[in-house]
Parts: C-alpha cells; sequence; structure tokens
C-alpha cells in the first residue's frame, strides 16, 4: 500500500480514539498537540490516559457503534483485532477516515513521527512498517536542522507579502529570500552541564554517545557545585543531596546550559515547576556493594565508611560490630582512603564501580549486598537527563529515554514525595518489574528510632496504588 502525504487542519475537529492502552496513549499525544477535540472510551483507561482527563474526554465504558456520530476522524486502538476492524468497518461505511493501529488495510491515514516548531512541521512516515525507525529518522532530521530554522520561517514568512509586492522580478525575490535564509543559519550544540569528577565524566559520555546515536550534537559544559567544595562536612550539614543539583537547575533556567546530567539517587524528590527528566539511560546495577582490602576477613571488619544515612542503617542491620565514619570524596578518592587504613570498608554503588571500571581491582575484596535487604536509595544506577520540559529540544531528548528504567524511577520518586522524604531521612526504595510484567516495590524508612520496611507488588498500570500502599507500610500509624 502506498500512502500520499498531506496535511489536514484537524484544530477544533471531533477525534474518537477507541482504547486505553499505551498505544492509544500514544495517538492522543500525537493529536492533542494540533487542537482536536479529542474523545478516549474504553473499559480499562492508562493512568497515563487519566491523567490527562482536563484536556480530553475520558469515558471508561465498551465502544458503541453510535460513538462514532458527529467525528471527523477515528482511531481504533483496542487490544482486540477484530473489535479494530470493526470499528474501522463500520467507520468507513458512514464516511469517516480511519485508523486501526494494528492493520495497515484498515487505515485511511497514518501517525507518522512529527517534528513540530513553532513555525513549521516535518512528518516522518515508513508506511506503518517501522514506526521506530521513523522517529528515528525524525530525530536525525531535528539533530541535522538548526534552531534558528524555526525563527527565519517566522521572519520570512512577516516579510513574504512586502517582498512580493515590492519586488515585481522572480529572480530578485529569489536572492533576497536565499540571503535572507543564509543570515539566519546555524547551527547549535546540545550544551550538558556535568561535574568534573571522573565518576560525573563518565556519566556525561553515556549521555552524549546515546544522543549521537540519534543524530544530536552535544557538549560538555563542566561546572562546580557547593557540595564539590565542602567535601569536609557531611552533605545534611549543609544542603543535603540537594547542593549537587540546584545549581545546575539554576543554569538550565538562566540558559547557560540546555540539559544535567545526575545521578538520579542525588536529584531532590521535588523539581522546580518548568524543568522535567527528560529521559533516563538503561538503569546500571543497583546494588550496594561492601568494599574492602583483598584478603581481610569479615570478622576482621569494624569502621566502615559512608556518608549515607540510609547505609548506616542498614550497615549496622548487617552487623552491631559495625561502626559508621562520614566518607566525602569521589569514588577513588574513597577507596585511596580505604588502600591507606582509614577505614576497614567501604560502601559504594555498584553502578560507579562499573562505570568507572573499578570494579575488579585485583588488591580489593567486593561483597554485593543483597537489594532485597540492603535496599537502594532511590534512582540509584539511574542516569537522570533534566531539562526544561517544554523547549525546542525536550521531545528530542525524550526520544533517548529507556521507558521501563524511566518507569521505575517515577515509582520511586512518587514514594518519596509521598512520604516526604527529606535529606535527613533514612529512606531507600527500588521498583523492579517482574518477569509476568508486574511491578514490585520494596522500600525501607528509619525516623530515627524505628524501621519499616514495604514489599508491594501489583499490575504497573496501578502504580499510583502501589505507592500508596508502600507508604502505608512506611509511616507512622500512630500518627
Amino acid at each position: 500500500m502506498a500512502y500520499f502525504p498531506f496535511m489536514i487542519d484537524i484544530s477544533g475537529k471531533d477525534v474518537l480514539i477507541v482504547g486505553g492502552g499505551r498505544s492509544a496513549f500514544h495517538k492522543v499525544r500525537a493529536l492533542i498537540g494540533f487542537g482536536a477535540r479529542i474523545t478516549v472510551i474504553a473499559e480499562n483507561i492508562s493512568p497515563d490516559i487519566s491523567r490527562m482527563s482536563g484536556e480530553i474526554v475520558v469515558l471508561q465504558r465498551a465502544y458503541r457503534p453510535a460513538d462514532l456520530e458527529g467525528r471527523a476522524l477515528v482511531v481504533a486502538a483496542t487490544d482486540d483485532r477484530e473489535l479494530n476492524r470493526r470499528i474501522a468497518g463500520s467507520a468507513r461505511q458512514t464516511g469517516v477516515m480511519v485508523n486501526a493501529v494494528d492493520d495497515k488495510d484498515y487505515c485511511d491515514f497514518i501517525f507518522p513521527a512529527i517534528l513540530r516548531k513553532e513555525n513549521y512541521s516535518v512528518a516522518v512516515s515508513t508506511d506503518g512498517k517501522s514506526p521506530m525507525l521513523a522517529a528515528r529518522i525524525r530525530n536525525q532530521i531535528a539533530a541535522d536542522l538548526p534552531d534558528s530554522f524555526d525563527e527565519a520561517v517566522g521572519e520570512l514568512g512577516r516579510m513574504r507579502e512586502e517582498v512580493i509586492n515590492s519586488t515585481p522580478s522572480a529572480t530578485e525575490r529569489s536572492r533576497i529570500f536565499r540571503e535572507e535564509i543564509n543570515k539566519r543559519l546555524g547551527k547549535r550544540k546540545v550544551r550538558i552541564g556535568t561535574r568534573s569528577s571522573a565518576l560525573a565524566m563518565a556519566q556525561t559520555e553515556l549521555v552524549m554517545k546515546e544522543l549521537a546515536l540519534h543524530g544530536i550534537q552535544s557538549e560538555a559544559i563542566i561546572m562546580r557545585t557547593e557540595g564539590d567544595k565542602q567535601q569536609d562536612k557531611p552533605l545534611w550539614d549543609f544542603g543535603g543531596k540537594a547542593v549537587f543539583v540546584s545549581e545546575f537547575e539554576e543554569a538550565i533556567l538562566s540558559g547557560q546550559i540546555d540539559l544535567a546530567i545526575h545521578s538520579a539517587k542525588d536529584m531532590p524528590a521535588e523539581l522546580p515547576e518548568t524543568l522535567d527528566i527528560l529521559a533516563c539511560l538503561k538503569r546500571e546495577d543497583p546494588r550496594d556493594v561492601l568494599v574492602s582490602l583483598s584478603g581481610r576477613r569479615s570478622e576482621d571488619i569494624r569502621l566502615v565508611g559512608t556518608s549515607s544515612m540510609r547505609r548506616q542503617v542498614m550497615i549496622k542491620e548487617i552487623s552491631d560490630d559495625y561502626v559508621t565514619r562520614p566518607l566525602r570524596g569521589n569514588v577513588p578518592t574513597r577507596l585511596t582512603k580505604l588502600r591507606r587504613g582509614e577505614f576497614d570498608a567501604l560502601v559504594l554503588a555498584a553502578a560507579g564501580l562499573k562505570r568507572l571500571g573499578l570494579y575488579e581491582e585485583p588488591d580489593l575484596r567486593y561483597e554485593v549486598l543483597d537489594e532485597g535487604t540492603f535496599i537502594p536509595s532511590a534512582g540509584q544506577g539511574v542516569i537522570a537527563i533534566e531539562g526544561l520540559a517544554s523547549s525546542d529540544i525536550s521531545d528530542l531528548i525524550r526520544s533517548i529515554d529507556h521507558f521501563e528504567t524511566s518507569e521505575a524511577l517515577k515509582t520511586e520518586r512518587a514514594l518519596m514525595r509521598y512520604v516526604g522524604a527529606g535529606c535527613h531521612d533514612a529512606i531507600a526504595a527500588l521498583a523492579r518489574f517482574t518477569d509476568d510484567g508486574k511491578l514490585r516495590l520494596i522500600a525501607m524508612k528509619n525516623d530515627g528510632t524505628t524501621t519499616r520496611r514495604a514489599d508491594i507488588q501489583g499490575e504497573r498500570e496501578h502504580v499510583d496504588e502501589i505507592v500508596a500502599a508502600a507508604a502505608r507500610e512506611l509511616m507512622d500509624r500512630d500518627r
């Protein structure tokens, strides 16, 4: 089947989407920015669609043939292929254009991958054969088109009528427009803010490589935070984890950088209103590791280095003989202190050790701590990319997101917000997707006297209920 590409104005037109899952959500997201009046009908509605109920009409019920009346477009996006075909057949009989998401033969129109700017749109179609490749082609185009194109289109549009009226010669008009275009063209790299530590640079390089695979050019802008300057004090003495994040957020808001790369575990539970985690790379090993000198027996370990209140609580659960002492500095510096004998052991994140190539040092002994009992910090092992929630590059950056990692991180951060976690809390959370597709959330919270744990599992569509149930287990029921 061959498609002729054309564009129609759907602003103010009634569009019906039958289905409430991921496919339906993607269709809603594609259409909503173009001013359509969207109605979604399904017996089961995903949380993502439910959250959009202020912008669209959501009817949680079975589809009825009468629902087609008055529609300009129909999208059949249920999980039932035969139902989609019946909806498409009925729509065609009434003269309504239809798209059945799982059957090209029942599509009167298709959904291209769209790059939308203020003054122009680019649509890429693979005739439905490979939507993922269409998105990759779109991203490559977006990377190759300078941001100045959008402004140039607007300026040229404003001057077009004047030039046509004042310049009779078509050749001269072409020359004027060509010169104006050449004046406005330019290409910039995405500016990524990062710390100067070896781990921060390693994580930034991973992000830059992923962006390059999607055709996005970038450059690293090294910044030094207050957390880097205050190496002689525990984090909670001068602002907690936020000291590694807030200065980057200010730089994004002021336009100094476009993005900031963070270890997600260092990010506060609440972000400024206009900022968002645009994408995450695939999660590395989230577990903690007890690192000691090779040959040292477990029973000889007494002094353990860590500045994490979460780790302090769970280290004491391993053995009452362990004594903890605050430890700051980057990973290589911490390992140097271990080798000097300042500590008997350290607790470090497996992800950081692996990203730095320090996980197989011959003079060190590594004991991986079970994530079910020594629960990691929320976001541990995740590289998060923060930027403006809405900008000329935000959708482009979202295209590199690893979906399951992002969904797990959102779950963990939602729990942090629910229980009001701050920098002085000893709290842990890890969300995992099980082999049968369910979401499992394990967590721990210590209020200084009592440690509570939660282990909740359910359908991934019910993430809000899972988070709420875990929070109830963690919070003091006597309050």
